[in-house]
């Protein structure tokens, strides 16, 4: 009997680190912070301080783990990354004062950048190309697995046990979740273990075939390449302009339901939304593997114009629009979400491919953050949100336009 492909568990423990790393650090922690605020006084805008410094020190240090993934052995930065997040779990436990709190963030700032998306892609990119699509795609229900188990999991730790108990029962799980999977099931490349990408039996398959592709294709373009080509800034772009507004809206949906009336079920719909990205996830990253990668990219760009307009328009009819909105830019986000870490590796996959997604993190990261910030300060200076909707529809629909003019550069040819 065949032995199943090692990739597939590589795959799995990834997904499980990515619960982690996002689920509970970015989704789950912040369930702790009315208990910070209530033991020591500490204002809102103080304990959410050091979750924005953690961000923008991601959007940072992207680069520089790019780096390292070029040049030092993937399995051992993930690693090293995995052991200092279960340390800053189990220190949270133990805070006292806003600037442990800060350090501790910082300490999850690196640790996200060495065992977070950028690496997880980097192996990704290594150990699938026929089926790379739809890894990704599963890699990514991480965050949202991750959101759904720990946050209703942290709230009955700390009403059982108090915040500081759950933290360090947390951190516990985060081991076996986050540290364990990752030794016995990462390996830098399918090469080293005697395989081929996807699981392909042959060395040499047939020519123009994905795996023909993927046992020659680690040569492929420097950043210096690449940055004097159109395709980096179109692709630059529209990236920047789809995090803006991903960011953005899933941090304040919440917020918007309430300003619309109590008589929304905001629950229901916000579990609608994120229902549905489980779907897109999957859905965009399958078809990714099926038809060239532009045209679904333009696709979910489509998506995430039609989900902004209905989110735009949702004051007017409320009972109706809010439900449309959550599935189709619940789709819309999450597919696009996926179809860029594809695309990205599909151009640019090589020996620089880590600087490549390290910047390209870095300037959405900012974009991100930028969205955050803007949307709530839309809010607080109007009362409202719409005029930030309608900038965001806008944005949407310049990253629409700019994807049918990306085109995949021949660097080998020198040609554009």
């Amino acid at each position: 009997m065949k032995k199943p492909f090692f990739g597939w568990y590589l795959l799995a423990s990834l997904t499980l680190a990515y619960t982690v790393t996002n689920g509970l650090v970015l989704n789950s922690l912040p369930i702790f912070y009315p208990e910070l605020v209530r033991e020591f006084g500490w204002n809102q805008s103080e304990v959410t301080r050091p979750a924005q410094l953690l961000f923008l020190l991601v959007a940072v240090l992207s680069p520089f783990v790019g780096i390292l993934l070029d040049r030092l052995s993937t399995r051992r930065v993930v690693l090293a990354g995995a052991v200092l997040m279960t340390l800053g779990i189990f220190a949270f436990a133990h805070i006292r004062t806003l600037a442990a709190m800060s350090a501790i963030y910082l300490l999850f700032s690196v640790s996200l950048v060495l065992c977070g998306i950028i690496s997880s892609m980097y192996l990704l990119t290594r150990w699938f190309v026929r089926y790379r699509g739809i890894a990704v795609g599963v890699f990514l229900l991480g965050s949202s697995l991750g959101g759904a188990i720990f946050n209703p999991l942290a709230e009955v730790f700390i009403r059982n046990m108090g915040w500081r108990s759950a933290a360090t029962a947390l951190s516990a799980i985060a081991l076996v979740v986050l540290v364990v999977p990752l030794f016995f099931f990462v390996r830098n490349t399918p090469q080293e273990m005697g395989l081929q990408p996807d699981g392909a039996t042959s060395l040499e398959p047939p020519p123009g075939t994905p795996a023909q592709k993927s046992v020659s294709s680690w040569s492929g373009p420097t950043l210096p390449q690449i940055v004097r080509t159109p395709t980096f800034y179109l692709i630059l772009v529209a990236t920047a302009a789809m995090w803006f507004t991903i960011l953005a809206v899933v941090q304040h949906q919440a917020l918007y339901l309430k300003d619309l009336g109590g008589h929304l079920p905001a629950g229901s719909i916000l579990g609608v939304f994120f229902a549905c990205s489980f779907v897109g996830k999957v859905f965009f990253g399958w078809l990714s593997d099926r038809f060239e990668k532009k045209y679904i990219m333009q696709l979910a760009t489509i998506n995430m114009v039609i989900g902004s307009l209905l989110l735009y328009l949702s004051d007017r009819n409320p009972q109706v629009l809010t439900w449309a909105y959550a599935v189709v830019f619940g789709i819309g986000f999450s597919g696009t979400f996926t179809i860029i870490q594809v695309l990205i590796a599909d151009y640019y996959s090589g020996p620089h491919y880590g600087k490549i997604l390290g910047l390209y993190t870095m300037i959405d990261t900012l974009a991100g953050v930028s969205g955050i910030s803007f949307l709530g300060f839309v809010r607080s200076s109007s009362g409202s949100y719409q005029s930030g909707f309608l900038v965001m529809l806008i944005l949407c629909t310049l990253a629409a336009i700019c994807v049918p003019f990306i085109r995949k550069t021949n660097f080998a040819a020198n040609e554009y």
